[in-house]
C-alpha cells in the first residue's frame, strides 16, 4: 500500500508525461519499500525533477483507495549532466536508480507516454481487473523472489488482492500465498499435469442385473 507520508501536490505527480526536452530523458527509480510517495515528493521538491508515479485504486482491507502500480518503482525525467546521480540515490525513500552494467538507463519518452495512457484506461474503469483465475489452472510467476517459475492456481476463485498457488520447488510442493497481479496462465504445465487427478480403473462387472451372473468364455 502506498505511504502518503511527505505526498507532493497530486496534480504534480499524475499530469500527463510530457517529451523530453535538451538532455534530459526518462528514468526509472527503486524506491524502498512503501516509499513510493515520499521518494517521489522528495525528488520534485528538492531536485526540482519531473516525477511520474502511476497509480491505479487497489482495494486494501475493503478500502479501495489510490496504490502504485508497480510497487517501489516511480519514474523521473533528469538531466543526468546537471543533477549527480548521487544526489539523486541519497534523496530519501530512494534506494537506487535503475542502472545496467553501472549505467543509468534512459527509459523512451514514447514507453512513459503509453504508460500514462493505460493508466488512466485502468483508471477509467475503477482499477485493475479482478482476477480470472480458476483453481486447478496452469500458472506462471511473473514479479518477485520466485519469478518465472510455474505453479498451480488454488485459489480462492473469487476476485481477490491475494491468492495460493501450489507450486513444485526444491523438490517439493509447496503452496505459497502471493498477489494475483504477479500470476500470468501459462495453459498446460507439466506441474499441472502431475497434479491432475487420475480416473479410477472401471470396475469389472460381474452381473447382469437382478443378480444374474455374467458369463465369460474361457479360451
Amino acid at each position: 500500500m502506498a505511504n502518503d507520508e511527505g505526498a507532493p501536490n497530486q496534480a504534480a505527480l499524475a499530469q500527463e508525461p510530457t517529451v523530453a526536452s535538451g538532455q534530459s530523458e526518462w528514468y526509472v527509480v527503486h524506491s524502498l519499500p512503501l516509499k513510493e510517495r515520499p521518494a517521489a515528493a522528495a525528488l520534485h521538491e528538492r531536485l526540482g525533477l519531473t516525477v511520474y508515479l502511476p497509480e491505479v485504486p487497489q482495494r486494501f482491507r475493503g478500502v479501495l483507495q489510490p496504490a502504485p502500480l508497480f510497487p517501489r518503482y516511480l519514474f523521473i525525467r533528469a538531466n543526468l549532466d546537471q543533477v549527480a546521480l548521487s544526489a539523486i540515490n541519497a534523496t530519501p525513500g530512494v534506494l537506487r536508480l535503475v542502472s545496467f552494467d553501472e549505467r543509468p538507463q534512459p527509459v523512451p519518452a514514447a514507453v512513459i507516454r503509453g504508460l500514462y495512457q493505460r493508466v488512466e484506461a485502468l483508471n477509467d474503469v475503477g482499477g485493475l481487473p479482478p482476477h480470472t483465475f480458476q483453481p486447478g489452472e496452469a500458472v506462471r510467476l511473473t514479479g518477485g523472489p520466485l519469478c518465472g517459475l510455474e505453479a498451480v492456481f488454488v485459489g480462492p476463485p473469487a476476485p481477490s488482492e491475494r491468492v495460493r498457488i501450489l507450486l513444485e520447488f526444491m523438490g517439493r510442493l509447496n503452496e505459497v500465498e502471493v498477489e494475483a497481479h504477479l500470476l500470468e496462465p501459462t495453459g498446460n504445465s507439466p506441474l499441472a499435469a502431475d497434479l491432475s487427478p487420475v480416473p479410477a480403473p472401471k470396475r469389472e462387472r460381474r452381473t447382469r442385473g437382478k443378480g444374474r451372473s455374467v458369463r465369460r468364455s474361457v479360451s
